[in-house]
């Protein structure tokens, strides 16, 4: 057997021990073999609303208020989830803390369904996909970007290019679970860098999550700094 063959068998026996050890269940109902059963895919709480990003209040298509908006703000915000709901938010922290990059595609797919019931597809034809990156030592720890999987799924169902070089996170935040909504603007202030070109560039930014908005924001200053024609957040989840 050669070298790829044994590596790859390797990497076989090990998942057969973690399945083992920690075997796949619905995180919702604890049916085996998968991590969200198409049951409790169909039940799980949608956004009822979208929400202006600013006020929070909700809003048509999510777009920013006019009133709310200023020359570097986001300009709109699509959700799928009610992060509020106590299963929504298992499933979004087992995706991020607990390593289960299986969940991306599922919990992509939900945010594909929310943007076409917005009739927002059509719209979105001539934006880029951009995720909002992680630090390198965080990318390390966890072992991938979150943001980015989500966005290789929403690039190839919506047919919208993906472009994870556009920005660059240069200063390594705490996590902004751990912080109040100010401590969570001051914490994320000057967080990011331009490595690419966003002028007249039409951008979705996409992550896991969004609750005070104070990372999108601090992207979109930055993007439109560049001269970016317009910026959205898409996220799995809003509360």
């Amino acid at each position: 057997m050669d070298t790829i063959g044994i590596t790859k068998l390797f990497k076989k026996l090990g998942q057969a021990i973690l399945d083992l050890v920690f075997p796949i269940a619905c995180l919702v109902c604890s049916v085996d073999g998968t991590y969200l059963c198409q049951k409790c895919h169909d039940k799980l709480a949608r956004l009822a609303k979208q929400k202006c990003l600013v006020c929070q209040k909700p809003s048509p298509f999510g777009k920013t208020h006019p009133e709310c908006r200023t020359k570097n703000s986001v300009d709109g915000a699509i959700a799928a989830l009610d992060y509020k709901n106590r299963d929504v938010q298992k499933i979004i922290e087992t995706f991020k803390y607990n390593f289960v990059s299986d969940l991306a595609v599922p919990l992509s797919e939900l945010l594909v369904e929310a943007i076409k019931s917005q009739n927002l597809s059509e719209y979105f034809q001539d934006f880029i996909i951009v995720p909002i990156p992680l630090h390198t030592r965080r990318h390390n720890w966890r072992g991938f970007n979150q943001a980015l999987l989500l966005s290789q799924t929403l690039s190839e169902h919506l047919n919208i290019p993906l472009q994870d070089q556009l920005v660059r996170r240069h200063k390594f935040t705490k996590p902004q679970t751990t912080l109040n909504a100010e401590a969570r603007k001051k914490n994320i202030e000057n967080a990011f860098e331009l490595s690419g070109n966003p002028e007249n560039k039409k951008i979705l930014l996409v992550d896991d999550v969004v609750t005070s908005g104070s990372t999108a924001n601090e992207l979109a200053k930055l993007l439109k700094r560049g001269k970016a024609a317009e910026v959205w957040i898409l996220t799995s989840a809003h509360g």
